[in-house]
């Protein structure tokens, strides 16, 4: 009887010898597979077409986004038609890309503007956020992937800009 008692005692150790085993393995792989799902989590790369009215004044243009791995940077063509004048915007931000949690904070860093642009700074902000206009940063964007084509970028869960993704060229 008492080998019967041995026997079920060991082949209840090794149960959860083996139970606890699998939740190890099982955890680890988890571990493993999850970073590699959300490592690029907030990886962008689209462009939006925009038209923004304000008075009696159009911004059309068009702003490329590449952003991940810390660092980011956006391109602005477009023009302003204030009638009876139209006025050029073309310039690029520079910024920096952390992630904190489930959303991004981006912080522009350098505003390079091309010799072509001509509109007024006054002009200007009413149509771009600071972010475009000076070193500040934006928080509370979420980054949503609307489908394989498309993302879209909300701040404090307002739309913030329709992105169309594309794909990079091999070498950049």
């Amino acid at each position: 009887m008492k080998i019967f008692a041995t026997i079920a005692s060991f082949r209840t150790q090794t149960r959860i010898i083996f139970l606890a085993c699998l939740a190890i393995a099982t955890s680890l792989a988890l571990y493993l597979y999850h970073p590699q799902i959300n490592e690029n989590q907030h990886s962008l790369v689209c462009r939006a077409n925009l038209q923004i009215v304000r008075d009696n004044a159009t911004f059309r243009g068009i702003i490329d986004f590449k952003a991940g791995e810390g660092k980011g940077i956006a391109h602005i063509n477009g023009i302003i038609d204030a009638a009876p004048q139209e006025y050029t915007v073309q310039r690029t931000i520079l910024f920096t890309h952390t992630d904190y949690g489930l959303s991004p904070v981006w912080v522009s860093r350098q505003i390079v503007i091309s010799n072509r642009e001509t509109v007024p700074s006054e002009l200007l902000i009413k149509f771009l956020p600071d972010f475009y206009l000076k070193n500040s940063g934006v928080t509370d964007i979420d980054i949503f992937t609307l489908n394989k084509d498309a993302d879209l970028i909300t701040r404090e869960g307002i739309p913030y800009l329709y992105c169309q993704k594309y794909l990079l060229p091999e070498d950049e």
